[in-house]
């Protein structure tokens, strides 16, 4: 079964039960589920002199001057596709998930909450975690594959049909698994968030993620480690406290396709979340 198959299984199962609370959880994987950003971890490890265009081509796309989808496939294309083997024995060895991590991800399965693991990363390493955790989570990825010149090639099997911004078209992935009654709650960190934080209608936001959404004035929770999305998650759950309205989504002066046509649809506001 296709990834896409069982998350949209593990959703569809969850639909009809009254007793489900009417949101879903989208959770971003590098620097947000897990300490690092494993992509870069990995092109600093691996590639030949990785450090240093690591942080050349992070310092051209945080000017604007290439897209996310373009940054990650020349980080990916240095690295060689016979060294997975050991990229993926070193992410199991060294790269932890964020403290508060497994409280979360284990409140929200206790009380079947949909969670679906959401990222711009690659499938072979957020494998690797979520097996070392024991988790069988639904996860979207871009997917890694061998190149014709013995590198790493990342296709994008969730990407926009017409937007070539991402990798993965997160806004799409959040309005393609989401019932009309149900509120998006997307938990993430960095560039490849924004336009799911733009669409969203809860944002826990930290690092990038979080002054983007200060600049933009999208409303948003931060923080830090996990402890404090399980406390306010544990609250939504037991009816201690509201679920947050729906905000307004979508921004006019988006790059996101997605983001425009909501923001063009002026959903009316509710009470600012944050």
């Amino acid at each position: 079964m296709s990834v896409e198959a069982r998350a949209d299984a593990w959703v569809s199962t969850r639909r009809s039960d009254s007793r489900i609370p009417p949101f879903r959880i989208y959770l971003d994987f590098d620097g947000t589920l897990v300490e690092p950003n494993v992509a870069v971890v990995l092109v600093e490890r691996f590639a030949e002199d990785g450090a240093r265009v690591a942080h050349e081509v992070d310092e051209q796309l945080h000017r604007g001057e290439i897209t996310l989808r373009q940054a990650w496939e020349r980080q990916a294309a240095l690295l060689p596709w016979d060294r997975v083997p050991a990229m993926t024995d070193f992410v199991r060895r060294e790269v932890p998930l964020r403290v508060g991590a497994r409280e979360l991800i284990d409140l929200l399965i206790a009380r079947s909450v949909p969670l679906l693991v959401l990222s711009g990363g690659l499938d072979f390493y957020i494998r690797a975690i979520l097996e070392r955790e024991g988790y069988d989570l639904p996860f979207f990825s871009d997917i890694a594959e061998p190149g014709p010149d013995g590198r790493l090639r990342v296709t994008h099997p969730h990407g926009h049909p017409d937007c070539r911004q991402c990798g993965i078209c997160k806004a799409q992935v959040l309005g393609h698994l989401l019932p009309p009654a149900a509120r998006s709650v997307f938990i993430g960190d960095g560039s490849t968030d924004r336009f799911a934080a733009e669409v969203a209608d809860i944002v826990f936001a930290r690092r990038r993620l979080l002054t983007y959404c200060r600049e933009r004035g999208i409303p948003h929770l931060p923080f830090e480690d996990f402890r404090p999305v399980t406390e306010r998650m544990r609250l939504w759950l037991d009816g201690s406290e509201l679920v947050p309205g729906r905000p307004v989504r979508g921004l006019s002066t988006s790059l996101c396709p997605i983001s425009r046509d909501l923001a063009s649809r002026a959903d009316p506001p509710a009470r600012p979340v944050g």
